[in-house]
């Protein structure tokens, strides 16, 4: 009856071990998302006699200042294909935590493009990490 309890309680201590290790690589995943660096705060997207105008505001969501933000404008097919990516500076340089900053963009009509999402990059060709970065529509 000895050896019985003993190869159970083995068993269980093993099952509990595994089961713990789970958890804890389980937590240390979930640890390691960073949040947002920019946010779109807003966009407007209009196809004019002149091409797409895309004007919009970001905001620096993250902890460190953003120097030299360039927003990265991938053009999508209505199958969500990106036809071709254009950039676009926002309008300021220096972008502290919480600031928010404005951008216009004046882009040559893709004719197929009927939706935009952005991406973006700093200074140092760092991505960046955008939060709500799209599809918008093109009007």
């Amino acid at each position: 009856m000895d050896q019985v309890n003993y190869t159970l309680m083995t068993r269980l201590i093993a099952a509990l071990l595994i089961l713990a290790s789970l958890l804890y690589s389980q937590d240390k995943k979930s640890k390691k998302t960073k949040p947002p660096e920019l946010t779109i705060v807003s966009v407007s997207v209009h196809r004019t006699n002149e091409g797409i105008s895309i004007d919009g505001k970001v905001k620096n969501s993250g902890l460190k200042p953003l120097t030299g933000v360039v927003l990265l404008i991938d053009f999508l097919a209505p199958g969500k294909e990106v036809l071709t990516t254009k950039n676009g500076p926002v309008e300021t340089d220096l972008m502290a935590p919480g600031d928010e900053a404005e951008f216009r963009l004046q882009i040559n009509d893709q004719s197929r493009a009927v939706h935009i999402r952005f991406k973006a990059e700093d200074k140092d060709k760092r991505d960046l990490r955008v939060d709500n970065s799209g599809p918008f529509t093109i009007e």
